[in-house]
């Protein structure tokens, strides 16, 4: 279950990371296809990075360096008792 949660961590922090990606590019003024050029990377990766949906982070570092940006780590903080057992309640009725 942990594999599970692990996974499940890594899908929702690309996602966000995406997001944020996006947003930076929007707030810049610019398009896909001019930061995608800048990255060196297609206009469709800019957009599946943009989605969270590339789990290669060499694409979310292009982008975020053709956007004068980078990427930083933090320390996770961990989940109390309660917060546990209500992940283990949902994964319990997240169907197969």
């Amino acid at each position: 279950m942990a594999d599970l949660w692990a996974q499940r961590a890594v899908v929702a922090q690309l996602g966000d990371l995406g997001a944020q990606l996006r947003l930076a590019r929007i707030r810049a003024g610019r398009t896909q296809g001019d930061v995608a050029l800048a990255a060196g990377i297609s206009r469709q990766l800019l957009g599946r990075v943009e989605a969270g949906f590339n789990g290669e982070i060499r694409g979310y570092l292009a982008v975020a360096h053709a956007l004068g940006m980078r990427v930083s780590l933090t320390d996770e903080i961990p989940l109390n008792d309660a917060e546990l057992a209500a992940l283990d309640l949902i994964n319990a009725l997240q169907p197969d």
